[in-house]
């Protein structure tokens, strides 16, 4: 009797500070009185429940195998079940998917076996679904989620109907009801938001919910649940957070709200984390943003990384390529990723970075057909961010074609679109298509007001090579006299990062050139200046206006 009090007591003291999201704490404890007599299994699955929050996974582990066995042979076979569904649920949240089925099919055959109901069937019948989704049997995959959002519900079990209904989401996204699909995603995500659900869950929900708002291109809630998601996280200290493929998802949002440093962060964190076409994500959002800060070296060797672990870095490398001049490069698998199947989101992105390539061969008719099939595509999405890139690319084609008037139309319904969504580089990168556009029109002040405020942002950013681009438009919009020393517009280039501090090697790689050539280049400047040194050259760039 004596020893049945301190087990309750222990355990009560224990569920107290789980309650609190003292989760630390209540590890301690259980791990204290599991020293001097074993736990009970609700006590070792409490621990385990504790120990996966922290991120204590082998602790979480052995827990619940403990309290497995314990149950089997105190005879409680729905106890066993709960303990293989929870060691089944961690080991997947974790990739250890060959364990995960295991337990998965020992919980299955005591629930068979025992024909149990409640929320132990309920919690198979996710697993059940969640698998036919993965081998893409998706009306097999939808009547089970179904099934197991009822079984659910009947048993008042919130975690179980989340994860039915993310099921649910993604087999409604297959067959195309994407609105449909969203609703159900955003019921999730306001369950776990709400605390109706356990802690446990809340971290897969929203790396889920996330993933298929990224999906879908649906950037504001992406955005609106990961903020969402911060407080909830931020007022439980104890839990740790953003583990495996959730930090994936935050790469992304940081790099389309511009903060790339903690991009760069959160994609090398993951990349050390996972395995397998998950580490290749991460590969391909560190791939992403050193191009965007123009590291070619750096942005090439993470997208070959992306694909040798199976992610297809595209359209990261093909922009890469256009960067570099090689533009029939970029069109030529652009043309063939275009014309294989594939969600039309993919497509859509896929399209603007091959007008892109088009235009930069001089084809406009190619160029022209691509901006037409990508707006053809947002008229059956409802992602603001596609028709900003659609709304981009019309611009850029109908600036290529002489038809400046229209495109700026295009291209500041393109703006007010970056502008909404608080996607800075894009809206940068729109500024210089209005530049464009305003010199064509002989609007010269106008222009270069927004080729200032394009390199303001990109400056910024740290978005090197967009720098370059920015600066060459501008000096080829002044006559040519405005060019101190008759510099070319490479040279004014060259000296403009010089000033800045930048390496031959530096310069070389911004402006994909071989450092040779830009010694070469520094020995031209010298000489048209009359300058001995890149000192000099500098204090010649401030003084006659070129920084």
């Amino acid at each position: 009797m004596a020893r049945r009090d301190g087990d309750e007591r222990v355990l009560a003291e224990a569920r107290e500070l789980y309650a609190s999201f003292q989760w630390r704490r209540c590890v301690d404890v259980l791990a204290a009185a599991d020293a001097v007599e074993p736990l009970t299994p609700d006590a070792l699955r409490l621990l385990g429940q504790a120990a996966q929050l922290i991120g204590e996974d082998d602790r979480a582990a052995t827990a619940f195998a403990r309290a497995y066995q314990s149950s089997l042979d105190a005879g409680d076979v729905r106890g066993a079940a709960r303990s293989a569904l929870s060691s089944s649920f961690l080991l997947e949240n974790v990739e250890e998917l060959v364990r995960s089925r295991a337990w998965a099919a020992r919980a299955n055959q005591l629930i068979a076996s025992h024909e149990l109901g409640g929320a132990e069937r309920a919690w198979i019948l996710t697993q059940q679904a969640h698998e036919l989704l993965v081998a893409q049997r998706v009306p097999e995959a939808m009547r089970t989620a179904l099934e197991a959002e009822a079984a659910g519900v009947a048993a008042r079990d919130a975690d179980a109907v989340v994860l039915a209904r993310l099921t649910i989401g993604f087999a409604l996204v297959s067959r195309g009801e994407r609105a449909e699909a969203i609703r159900v995603f955003d019921e999730v995500m306001l369950a776990v938001s709400s605390d109706e659900t356990s802690p446990l869950v809340v971290g897969l929900c929203y790396c889920v919910s996330v993933a298929a708002c990224m999906l879908l291109r649906d950037v504001v809630r992406a955005r609106a649940w990961t903020a969402t998601l911060d407080r909830w996280c931020s007022a439980r200290p104890d839990l740790v957070a953003y583990r495996g493929t959730c930090l994936v998802h935050r790469a992304q949002m940081s790099a389309l709200g511009g903060d790339w440093p903690a991009a760069l962060v959160s994609a090398e964190n993951a990349q050390h984390l996972l395995q397998g076409t998950a580490a290749g994500q991460a590969a391909y959002q560190l791939g992403e943003v050193h191009r965007l800060m123009g590291d070619v070296v750096a942005a090439e060797d993470a997208y070959r990384r992306a694909n040798s672990l199976g992610v297809q870095p595209e359209p990261g490398l093909s922009r890469l390529r256009i960067a570099q001049g090689r533009h029939d490069v970029a069109a030529t698998t652009l043309r063939r990723l275009c014309a294989e199947p594939r969600p039309p989101e993919d497509r859509a992105e896929l399209l603007a970075a091959r007008v892109e390539a088009e235009l930069a061969g001089d084809d406009g008719a190619a160029a022209r057909a691509a901006a037409d099939e990508l707006r053809a595509i947002t008229e059956s999405t409802t992602s603001p961010l596609l028709s900003g890139l659609a709304d981009q690319a019309d611009g850029a084609v109908l600036l290529a074609a002489g038809r400046p008037a229209e495109a700026l139309d295009a291209v500041r319904r393109a703006q007010r679109r970056w502008i909404e969504l608080d996607v800075p580089y894009a809206g940068a990168q729109v500024r210089v298509l209005a530049g464009r556009c305003l010199s064509a029109l002989g609007d010269q002040e106008s222009a270069d007001l927004e080729f200032e405020a394009a390199r303001e942002c990109f400056e910024r950013l740290g978005a090197g090579l967009d720098l370059v681009r920015v600066d060459e438009l501008a000096a080829a919009a002044r006559p040519a006299a405005a060019r101190p020393g008759g510099l070319t517009d490479r040279e004014v280039e060259v000296v403009r990062l010089v000033a800045a501090g930048h390496t031959n090697r530096l310069i070389a790689g911004q402006l994909c050139l071989s450092e040779k050539t830009v010694a070469r280049h520094l020995a031209n400047i010298y000489a048209k200046l009359d300058v001995p040194s890149r000192a000099a050259a500098t204090a010649y760039a401030y003084d006659h206006g070129l920084v």
